[in-house]
């Protein structure tokens, strides 16, 4: 804990030291959410998209998509930032330490999955209020996927952050990872809808699953038992996460005690 609590704090004096930065991470998901919200207003779907989408709800379907995405994209970005100490050299000195690696990668995402979405967040939650007629939730599984929405994107950006200790050629990770998974999530369009080969891509990101799920509870009322097979596949996801995370970590430090060099590529 001591140690998750000091990278957290690390992370936040290197990349939010100025309250600007909180201005940007707001403003280029909400130009994304107003462009996916009028580009529906355009159409007239004469009741019902899909069995529990509608005019009346719309914007709250998709600001839960840009929400959840928020997290999700800045864990993206973390492990991103994150590789560029490997370039500065602060990595080696941190495996040099005691520290706990799972840990340092831990508060890293950490703190980054708050910070860079807590802007968006805040005003997703005041939309939501405004529109709260539109809500038909359950609140039982509302809690039980929030808490495995949040542990799923913590995970997905511990393991970025182990995949990223790996080479200098893990940027084409940030690329792949960042608008595709907008499209091919469900972000604003659902995946029900998509063609079969756009399916199978979907079900790479684990933010498919969580976001049908948290969409399912807020606007359907859902019980957990009908989306048990949706909460089972996560925990699934979950447990891959962690355990490919420690096989990274444990790979990367053999390497490193090997030959000196954090870069395994």
């Amino acid at each position: 804990m001591k140690v998750l609590l000091a990278e957290s704090y690390k992370q936040h004096r290197n990349y939010f030291n100025n309250r600007l930065i909180y201005v940007s991470l707001f403003v280029w998901p909400m130009f994304s959410f107003l462009a996916a919200y009028y580009s529906y207003r355009a159409f007239d779907f004469g009741g019902n998209i899909i069995s529990y989408i509608s005019t009346e709800n719309i914007l709250v379907f998709i600001l839960l998509g840009y929400m959840a995405m928020s997290f999700f994209r800045s864990v993206v970005q973390s492990a991103w930032n994150f590789s560029r100490e490997r370039q500065s050299g602060t990595l080696e000195y941190i495996y040099l330490s005691p520290a706990n690696r799972l840990a340092v990668l831990l508060g890293n995402a950490l703190s980054s999955v708050f910070e860079s979405a807590v802007v968006m967040f805040i005003f997703g939650m005041l939309i939501i209020l405004f529109n709260r007629s539109a809500l038909n939730v359950n609140i039982v599984g509302l809690i039980l996927v929030l808490a495995i929405f949040m542990v799923m994107a913590l995970l997905w950006g511990v393991f970025l952050n182990a995949c990223f200790l790996y080479s200098r050629d893990t940027d084409f990770l940030f690329t792949i990872l960042e608008e595709p998974m907008e499209i091919f999530a469900g972000v604003k369009v659902p995946v029900v809808i998509f063609p079969g080969w756009a399916r199978i891509i979907s079900c790479i990101f684990p933010l498919t699953y969580v976001l049908e799920a948290l969409r399912q509870v807020s606007l359907n009322a859902a019980s957990i038992s009908s989306i048990k097979t949706t909460i089972l596949i996560s925990l699934v996801i979950i447990m891959v996460l962690l355990g490919a995370t420690l096989i990274t970590i444990q790979i990367v430090e053999k390497h490193m005690k090997k030959t000196g060099n954090v870069v395994l590529f």
